[in-house]
């Protein structure tokens, strides 16, 4: 029972903020305009801020892990593989696959990692936050890979690095690995004063953001991939995942947590950003980020009272 109060804690956030986003849009208070615009702000203000503070806020030396490093890298360039013959079976639309693709594989990791866990453990996050600098490149990486060779261009190792190290998320994970390492402190005055109240805005805006962008009529214009890319990406990815972390591995508590994150975790935000700058379809994008973050409330749910009542969490 008190794992599936933890876990309700832990979601139910989620759904008000989506909830309060749909109701604010609808009175015509939130356009689609000032949307966007909020969720570009998020991702590149308040997530990184957010994640910098995490991962300085972590002793490194005694909570890193190796093995759940070398897991997470390996089962996200694997499942990438995986997905993508997969889904290239039966879909070979060059603006529709790689959407598909990168709806299933990359999920808000960033965003919503340090909430949930936080809900059960509290600051004892593991090894949450440095896992951000592991899973950003590596989905960033194989997104532009699913568009490139989708669409038959090539991309240079130097231009793909470049859309790589430029990115908020790694940057901000980068700097919150050196600080920590370093052990710098910032002063009180600029950390809980100012950049704390930051970081707190993180999760609401986006999911607010997140809220107001869902529009359940233009969800039926492909109700088909749209169902397949959710079920993948909130079922059947963790599915393959999680046991592997939790019974091969023996990865328990706040890290199994990550991981089922990782995996199972609604559909990145910048998802429907990539496919429209490398022209995808940015309609089955911006409806699979919506409607998978919608259903992840339930899903995660159920995820997290699953591994309680394993003992696992």
């Amino acid at each position: 029972m008190q794992t599936a109060i933890s876990a309700f804690r832990a979601v139910f956030p989620l759904l008000a903020y989506m909830v309060l986003g749909k109701t604010v849009s609808v009175a015509g208070l939130l356009s689609d305009e000032v949307s966007q615009g909020i969720t570009k702000l998020v991702f590149n203000v308040f997530l990184p801020v957010n994640i910098a503070l995490s991962i300085m806020g972590t002793d490194l030396g005694n909570m890193f892990d190796v093995r759940i490093v070398l897991f997470v890298a390996v089962s996200c360039v694997a499942g990438y593989f995986l997905i993508t013959m997969v889904v290239r079976r039966f879909n070979r639309d060059p603006k529709e696959s790689p959407v598909i693709i990168q709806a299933i594989h990359k999920s808000n990791y960033g965003l919503l990692c340090i909430p949930i866990i936080s809900s059960f453990y509290g600051d004892e996050i593991g090894m949450s936050a440095v896992l951000i600098a592991v899973i950003v490149p590596i989905v960033n990486i194989c997104s532009t890979h699913a568009f490139m060779s989708a669409s038959g261009r090539k991309t240079g190792m130097t231009e793909m690095l470049k859309k790589i190290i430029v990115n908020p998320l790694v940057l901000a994970s980068v700097t919150g690995v050196v600080l920590g390492l370093l052990g710098v402190k910032l002063p009180a005055l600029i950390e809980d004063g100012f950049l704390k109240e930051l970081s707190g805005m993180a999760t609401p805006l986006a999911m607010i953001s997140l809220g107001a962008d869902l529009h359940p009529s233009k969800a039926l214009r492909a109700p088909g991939k749209l169902i397949w890319s959710c079920v993948g990406k909130l079922i059947i990815y963790p599915m393959l995942i999680v046991p592997i972390a939790a019974f091969a591995l023996g990865i328990r508590g706040a890290d199994l947590i990550a991981i089922l994150i990782y995996s199972g975790g609604p559909t990145a935000v910048n998802v429907y950003s990539t496919a429209v700058s490398m022209g995808g379809d940015r309609e089955l994008a911006g409806e699979t980020v919506a409607v998978s973050s919608l259903f992840s409330v339930l899903t995660m749910f159920l995820w997290l009272c699953g591994l309680g009542s394993l003992g696992l969490i």
